[in-house]
């Protein structure tokens, strides 16, 4: 058989006339390149297309591996399965070769002559298998030069080399065998080109060995008869380095197989494992491959017409699927297109076998037969528990781009088929739906579980898909037609669940917030879209669940919310369909409740209806209704809110019964000594004497405490206490109604100390609040008047006790006698720590043996022994020995207010309760008498007063008692007075017993009248004559009277004061009035006698009188009362609209009429203050002291101008020309800081320039005024001046020329001024400084030459940008010239009319001046001038008509003139106030500073004079010039003060006054030379007291606490000037106080130095250090001013 083998291949060789090397050996060298040339030039004419094929054939040079595989797969494996072998192919790669065995049968000639070959295959072309153009074998060449193959008898050799003819590939030569091959098995070598082995051929090399390690297992699947492949690869040394092993094998499942891969390197092995559903199947009716031929009987059987199709889908071992791209494969790879799964099929395929042949009719018949597969293998998946709910993982994208044209008609016949089939499982399992039969349920319509929110619905409609489908794979079908479920599907099974008795959505638990709020978002979605259809089906769903179980829609029904906006729970038994709470927590869930229509009840309306719930029969309420109200009355309460409030309400008690909150309940409180616990103390007896309005509440109201909200800050238990009244500690006193009640016991107090006296003292220490109760106050004193258990069995009032501390123990023993009572407090088994009982204190009760102890023992000495008789008192001389300790008391003590202190209240103590002792002497028996009865020095018989020093001395002659200090004691601490010219005081007082005539007494009178008595004295007279009532009215019947009920010549009767000017003759007006100090007539009498005026008794005629009375008092001084406390009186005569004229206080608003054609207009139409222009006039001092100025009716007047249609011609006058006036008002501007400059000021300055003023009679004005809420408007015929502004700026003014002159005077400075404060962006005004006014009426006034230089004296500062020069008109203003040639305009109605009110006032004074004390003008509107004189000016200067009508030149010289004046007089004043302070030295001696006054007053030397304000300033002059002019006058005043004591204040100069205001001080003729401060100004003065001469003073004045001394710190002193009294109000700015309290600090001293009384000769000045501290106090009271309330 080996020999036949091969001749077969020799045969072969001989055919393609092809030459061994054996033949070539043969033949010597020329011969063999001849023969070898000439064969060389056969071959290449006869095998070129073996060359060609050979060289093109692939792409790859790795190709040949996938053809060698093919060519294993059609072999034979009988003879291996026969002896149970798989088939299987192997490739071992050296570096020179490749080896490749197979176990097949073995070579047959057939074979043989197949490879020998080109379009030639051994087998018939409908297999399918046969390489295409017959020369898949040929391509090993590609990569070898020999192929050698060994198999069964065969062993040749094809050789073919590159630049060969490529007969070689074809040409077998037969090569001996070099071994046994066991069988069967086929080897093949292949010799690699040198290329490959070459040290430059590695990458080739790589190329093949990249390729075989990479083989997929999957190659198998469409190999029909090789089971197995390996490769093994061995290095240069022929030593293995990797194998790889490929397996197919089949689990026994239908459709699956399983790939294996083992992969083995460096000593790793990897074993990987895939699994397969295969699904095959037959193409039928294909066309012809157009690639292959067919022989005649394979064209007439058509078995071209079908072919194997298979399909296979990789699976987890878990059986899901794996997605990834997979090839598609014809019997080899072909490529990967982009689908899932592989897809093997006999297509036809390029020549390179790359990719099919995309246009090839069979290759399209074959894309219908993949997609039946496809829609078979998801029949399959379908039966799988598994993968049919996983298959569409593999379907291919239909969004995919990648795809060709080609295989997108696959993807395109895929969709067809399985959108056809019922392929989808519903969530029931029971039954399958096609993808357009389902729904997908969105994950809006599912619970967390991802199940349905409700059941889907029954049979045929039923389209939820099962839950074991995943949301990504189900996101697979929707290119396929998988859509989610509408919202009217939704809607359709929510009604559907609604209809049946097991409705999930009734069904599941409240407490379920995720599920509710899953079905309320998926329901909101329809309100959310918009979908109206949707939003009226879900409205008509009866969704919201009540309070009570019932479900409801809200058609026709109005439903609550539970709780309010805030979250606040509503109580249920208010009658309201409340959503159930616990549903409206889900916030989705509660904003479907709020589109369903569900409604948010308000606060006040659920409040109205608990409060009506107790006014309709709050009996039948349970508790916890009760709870649940006050719970939201609670968290519902706010500011407006108080006791009364809540007074309808009732409370549940401790036995269950309800009380309205008007009884008293206490909290169950079982601390020792609560109500609580003392309540259960009493007996049985004297319960039914337990107050019936006292009850414990229930102790459930506490059990559940809501939490605090956030409209106020009372927690539960505070709420319940301050506006229910519920209480835990014992309520000591009842409620207040009137004051005369606030000090009665409460009856829990009553029937403590009534009926369980021995808890009082616990009773009252936990029922003691100390913030409450005011141990000065009459609660306090009602608590010290109970009488509680002392030792001895003694009861005493508990104010007048002591606490039994040991010191107390001893003193007793001292004074006191064992049988004699002393009121020490007894607390029986309480505990002996005297701590706890401190609050006692409070309450009166003592606990050192002070003065007041030593006060107490005399009063009980003395109650133990009241009527005294000669012999009663045991040891009497103890009492002198008391009084010298009471001495002691009163002396021990550095500081003098102290001890003054304490002798007062010893003092107080003796005359109260008459505890001088008297010892018997002579006729005369023991007793107690009082200090009033004593005097010292006296003759021991004296009848009308005892000579008490005189009885002692006798008395006690030798008890070795210290008399000096009893004598002492006496006189300085009891003030028992020396026998003097007083006792002829004293002698009055039994003329009061008897009848006496006028004469009589006037004889003593008169003779006290004589007497030459110091001050001191005289004071003492007074107070006796004021204590005893020594004065007598004889003229109907004998009556005394004190001094305060007595007046001297009063012109007007007030009731209560006796007139002595009617009763006694002229000569007794120096006694009454000189001696005694009888008041005249003045302001205070009058201000008292309207404070103290009953309503009843005040008729408005009397009160009229008292009006005009204290305006004429206002003129000479002001009263000590504040206007607004006589003002909060009706002591105002105000006339109704309607003429009738009520008394009314000044919370009631009216007018005051001060201008007559304004009172013409609207004097009756409002409320206004029952009094004529003239009056009002006369009544400016009142006025202005109660601050009504603002009421002037001028003021309240607002006016609207406009412009009608006429004629308007530009100025008359050149200089009445406004705009020549332009730098000059945009100096104003700017000083005043304007809204309308901006930057610059450029272009507002442009804008002035370019004002054109026109004349015109066509100026209307509206006057509107409103009082009370009542607004009356009155239209003026002509107007005065009208701005337009809103093209450039008209002013408008009329054009007669009086009433123009009287516009240029008056209105039009006021409406520029208004209109330079107007913001232009806003139109909103800005307060108008009245000086802007004043400013600008100047300047219109005075010539163009002559503006700067006023501006300039005025203060105002420059402006930004230089004045842009032109020729001016030098005219003197006002100055008549001929009207300028123009022709007259046109003009149409003005754009709509501005609004103008008065000029503000200042906000703030610039100063610290106090007005009230200084006359202000009454500005105007515009209507008349805005500065009219007051009446006593007008009657100096004439009437104020003519001075209008005086020309604008001598008006001008007059203003000038009058200015001189008044800088004189004010340099007058300065000066004044200078030598007053340079003659007093009040720093540098014993002199009080209030001694200034008289200083000035007794100094003959100096002339004095008292300066009135006008004279000073003039009604012109601004109020902010007037006030710092005062100021620096003030100012000077303590300057010139600190520099004159003596010793000198070292380094004390004018570097010390840092104020501004002290550039007005040059006009004092010393300081001309002194220069305006320029530095920063924290106070008026500073100075830092280095040698401690100002702090000495200071401390000696009694100003500075002798802490300070040596201290050396820094001064800051504020001077605050007034021309009024002391006590007037001064203004102090916020920045002012914030330095009060930064500066008084450790180093520095903040201080007031306040000048009062500036104008007269009596100039004044009071002293306050540290003003903080002072208003602590009460010293200052700080408010809108500063108010001194002592000096």
């Amino acid at each position: 058989m080996a020999a036949a083998a091969r001749r077969f291949v020799q045969n072969i060789a001989t055919e393609h006339g092809y030459l061994g090397e054996e033949v070539y050996a043969k033949m010597d060298a020329e011969t063999r390149r001849k023969v070898e040339e000439a064969f060389l030039r056969k071959d290449e004419m006869i095998g070129a297309s073996v060359l060609t094929l050979a060289k093109n054939l692939y792409s790859k040079d790795v190709r040949f591996l996938f053809e060698l595989l093919q060519n294993a797969d059609d072999n034979n494996f009988s003879r291996a399965l026969r002896a149970g072998i798989i088939p299987h192919v192997s490739f071992n790669i050296y570096k020179d070769r490749i080896v490749v065995d197979c176990n097949e049968d073995g070579f047959t000639e057939e074979n043989l002559r197949a490879i020998c070959n080109v379009g030639r295959s051994s087998k018939t072309g409908a297999q399918g298998y046969i390489g295409e153009k017959g020369i898949g074998f040929k391509s090993v060449f590609k990569v070898a030069w020999r192929v050698h193959i060994q198999s069964g008898y065969y062993s040749f050799t094809f050789t073919h080399r590159k630049g060969d003819s490529g007969m070689g590939m074809i040409s077998p030569e037969w090569r001996n065998a070099t071994e046994d091959l066991q069988g069967p098995l086929t080897r093949m070598t292949l010799y690699l080109h040198e290329d490959y082995t070459a040290s430059g051929g590695n990458e080739q090399r790589q190329s093949i060995l990249h390729q075989l390690n990479t083989l997929q297992p999957a190659m198998l699947l469409f190999l029909k008869k090789l089971k197995r492949i390996s490769v093994r690869i061995f290095d240069d040394d022929g030593n293995e380095t990797s194998s790889t092993l490929l397996f197919k094998s089949y689990p026994g499942q239908a459709n699956r197989t399983v790939l294996e891969r083992t992969h083995t390197e460096g000593g790793e092995v990897v074993h990987t494992k895939q699994r397969y559903h295969v699904v095959e199947s037959i193409a039928r009716n294909l066309p012809r491959n157009e690639n292959r031929e067919y022989t005649a009987q394979e064209e007439s059987s058509r078995a071209y017409g079908s072919a194997p199709v298979i399909l296979a889908f990789p699976l987890s071992n878990a059986e899901s699927p794996l997605i990834s791209p997979q090839e598609v494969f014809a019997f080899l790879p072909v490529r990967r297109v982009g689908f899932n799964f592989l897809i093997h099929s006999d297509f036809v395929t390029q020549a390179n076998r790359e990719d099919v042949v995309t246009s090839s009719s069979r290759n399209l018949k074959l894309l219908d037969a993949i997609a039946d597969a496809f829609i078979v293998a998801v029949r399959g998946f379908c039966q799988h528990p598994m993968l049919k709910y996983q298959w569409m993982r593999y379907l291919p994208k239909l969004s995919a781009d990648s795809w060709d044209p080609f295989w997108q008609k696959l993807v395109e016949n895929i969709k067809i088929r399985v959108c056809d089939e019922e392929i989808l499982a519903l969530r029931s399992g029971t039954a399958s739906r096609k993808i357009s039969q389902t729904g997908r349920i969105s994950s809006l319509m599912c619970d967390r579980h991802n199940v349905p929110l409700v059941d889907d619905l029954p049979g045929d409609r039923a389209r939820y898909l099962s839950i074991f489908y995943y949301k990504g794979d189900l996101d697979l079908l929707q290119d396929y037609g998988l859509e989610y479920l509408s919202q009217a599907q939704f809607l359709a099974r929510v009604r559907n669940d609604l209809s049946t008795p097991i409705s999930k959505i009734r069904s599941v638990a409240t407490s379920d917030h995720d599920w509710h709020a899953r079905m309320a978002r998926s329901l909101n979605r329809s309100f959310e879209r918009g979908w109206y259809n949707r939003i009226a089906d879900t409205k008509a769903l009866e969704l919201i669940p009540l309070i009570g179980g019932q479900w409801v829609s809200t058609i026709n029904k109005v439903v609550y919310f539970a709780e309010t906006l805030n979250g606040l729970r509503i109580p249920i038994d208010l009658g309201l369909k409340l959503v159930d709470p616990a549903a409206a927590k889900v916030p989705d869930r509660k904003l479907l409740f709020a589109r369903l229509g569900v409604q948010c009840a308000e606060i006040k309306t659920i409040r109205s209806k608990i409060l009506e719930r107790y006014k309709s029969g709050g009996h039948l309420l349970d508790f916890e209704a009760s709870l649940s109200h006050l719970e939201f009355l609670y968290l519902t309460h706010n500011s407006d809110h108080s006791l009364a409030t809540y007074s309808g309400l009732e409370l549940f008690d401790t036995q269950g019964k309800l009380y309205p909150i008007y009884h008293v309940f206490y909290v169950v409180d079982t601390a020792r000594h609560s109500l609580w616990e003392i309540y259960n103390k009493v007996d049985a007896d004297n319960l039914p004497h337990w107050p019936v309005d006292v009850h414990f509440m229930d102790k459930r109201y506490l059990d559940h405490t809501p939490s605090a909200p956030h409209t106020h800050d009372f927690v539960w238990e505070e709420w319940l206490h301050t506006f229910l009244g519920i209480r835990q500690y014992p309520r000591l006193f009842s409620p207040a109604l009137f004051d005369s009640h606030a000090s009665k016991l409460s009856e829990e107090c009553q029937f403590v100390a009534n009926y369980l006296p021995s808890e009082l003292l616990g009773f009252l220490r936990y029922g003691w609040d100390p913030d409450i109760y005011d141990p000065l106050g009459e609660r306090s004193a009602a608590l010290g008047a109970l009488r509680v258990p002392c030792r001895g069995g003694y009861s005493f009032r508990l104010s007048k006790t002591y606490l039994p501390s040991p010191e107390i123990l001893k003193r007793c023993e001292e004074f006191m006698r064992p049988e004699e009572r002393f009121p020490i407090l007894d607390f029986g088994e309480e505990p002996s720590q005297l701590s706890q009982w401190d609050f006692l204190l409070e309450l009166g009760v003592k606990s050192v043996p002070d003065l007041d102890f030593y006060l107490d023992t005399l009063f009980q000495i003395q109650v133990n022994y009241p009527n005294l008789f000669k012999s009663d008192l045991p040891d009497p001389s103890r009492i002198l020995y008391l009084y010298l300790r009471i001495y002691m008391e009163c002396s021990d003590s550095t500081d003098e207010e102290t001890r003054e202190a304490r002798r007062s209240k010893t003092r107080d103590f003796f005359e109260e309760e008459s505890v001088i002792f008297l010892p018997s002497w002579e006729d005369v028996d023991s007793d107690w008498v009082s200090q009033e009865e004593c005097v010292l020095g006296a003759p021991i018989s004296m009848a009308s007063r005892y000579s008490i020093l005189a009885l002692y001395r006798t008395a006690f002659a030798s008890s070795g008692l210290d008399f000096s200090n009893i004598s002492k004691f006496l006189h300085d601490v009891l003030e028992i007075p020396k026998c003097s010219w007083n006792h002829i005081v004293e002698e009055l007082t039994p003329l009061k017993i008897g009848v006496c005539d006028k004469a009589e007494v006037q004889v003593f009178y008169k003779c006290l009248n004589k007497m030459r008595i110091s001050d001191d004295d005289l004071g003492n007279i007074k107070d006796a004559f004021q204590t005893d009532a020594l004065i007598l009215d004889d003229t109907c019947g004998q009556k005394w009277y004190n001094l305060s009920q007595c007046l001297w010549s009063a012109p007007t009767s007030i009731r209560g004061k006796i007139n002595l000017s009617a009763i006694y003759d002229n000569e007794m007006e120096s006694f009454f009035v000189g001696k005694l100090g009888v008041r005249m007539l003045d302001a205070n009498v009058v201000y008292n006698e309207l404070l103290e005026l009953k309503q009843e008794d005040a008729t408005v005629e009397h009160v009229r009188e008292l009006l005009w009375t204290l305006n004429s008092q206002l003129e000479l001084d002001a009263p000590q009362g504040s206007a607004e406390a006589l003002l909060k009186l009706p002591i105002l005569p105000v006339r109704e609209i309607g003429g009738r004229v009520n008394l009314q206080s000044f919370d009631t608003e009216f007018a005051i009429i001060d201008r007559k054609p304004l009172g013409e207009i609207f004097g009756h139409r409002v409320k206004a203050l029952d009094f004529n222009t003239n009056e009002v006039c006369q009544l400016r001092p009142f006025i202005k002291w109660a601050g009504l100025e603002h009421r002037y009716i001028s003021r309240l007047v607002r006016e609207t101008s406009g412009l009608n249609s006429g004629v308007k011609v530009p100025a008359s006058d050149p200089m009445q020309d406004i705009s020549k006036k332009a730098y000059a008002l945009l100096r104003i501007a700017a000083h005043f800081n304007s809204p309308r400059v901006e930057g610059n000021g450029q272009e507002l300055y442009d804008l002035l320039r370019q004002l054109r003023t026109w004349e015109t009679d066509r100026i209307s004005t509206t006057l509107v005024v409103c009082v009370d809420g009542n607004e009356v408007s009155e239209e003026v015929d002509r107007g005065e001046v009208h701005i337009d502004d809103l093209n450039g700026l008209e002013i408008y003014v009329p054009h007669d020329e009086k009433r123009r002159d009287d516009a240029y005077l008056s209105c039009l400075p006021n409406r520029l001024a208004r209109w330079i404060m107007t913001d232009p962006a806003t139109r909103t005004h800005r307060d108008v400084d009245p000086n802007v006014q004043f400013l600008i009426q100047g300047i219109l006034l005075a010539k163009v030459s002559q503006l700067d230089k006023y501006l300039n004296e005025q203060g105002v500062i420059e402006a930004a940008i230089p004045e842009q020069t032109q020729e001016d008109d030098e005219t003197d203003a006002f100055q008549f010239t001929p009207p300028w040639a123009s022709t007259p305009t046109t003009v149409g109605p003005s754009t709509p009319p501005q609004l103008v009110s008065p000029p503000f006032e200042p906000s703030t004074p610039l100063s610290d001046r106090e007005d009230v004390y200084l006359e202000q003008e009454t500005p105007a509107t515009d209507l008349m001038s805005s500065r009219t004189p007051s009446p006593d000016l007008m009657a100096r200067n004439g009437s104020w008509l003519a001075r209008a009508s005086l020309s604008p030149q001598s008006h001008v010289r007059e203003l000038f003139e009058r200015q001189a004046t008044r800088t004189q007089e004010y340099a007058a004043l300065l000066s004044q106030v200078a030598s007053a302070v340079r003659r007093s030295r009040l720093l540098d001696g014993p002199m009080s500073l209030f001694g200034l006054q008289d200083s000035l007053r007794d100094d003959s030397t100096m002339e004095t004079k008292t300066f009135k304000e006008d004279e000073l300033f003039g009604p012109d002059v601004p109020q902010f010039e007037r006030d710092k002019k005062v100021g620096a006058a003030g100012e000077l005043f303590v300057f010139e003060l600190l520099s004159s004591m003596r010793p000198a204040a070292r380094g004390f100069g004018r570097d010390n006054w840092t104020s501004t205001m002290r550039k007005y001080a040059t006009a004092h003729p010393d300081y001309m030379d002194m220069d305006s401060w320029k530095g920063v100004e924290t106070s008026d003065l500073q100075y830092e007291d280095d040698d401690n001469t100002l702090t000495e003073a200071l401390i000696a004045k009694g100003h500075l606490h002798s802490r300070w001394r040596n201290s050396q710190p820094k001064f800051y002193i504020e001077v605050k000037t007034t021309p009024g009294p002391w006590d007037a109000p001064f203004y102090m700015s916020h920045a002012q106080w914030l330095k009060m309290k930064t500066l008084s600090t450790d180093d520095s001293v903040y201080v007031i130095f306040r000048v009062h009384n500036l104008y007269s000769d009596r100039i004044g000045l009071n002293i306050y250090v540290d003003p903080a501290q002072l208003a602590e106090e009460g010293r200052l009271v700080f408010g809108l001013t500063v108010k001194p309330l002592s000096r």
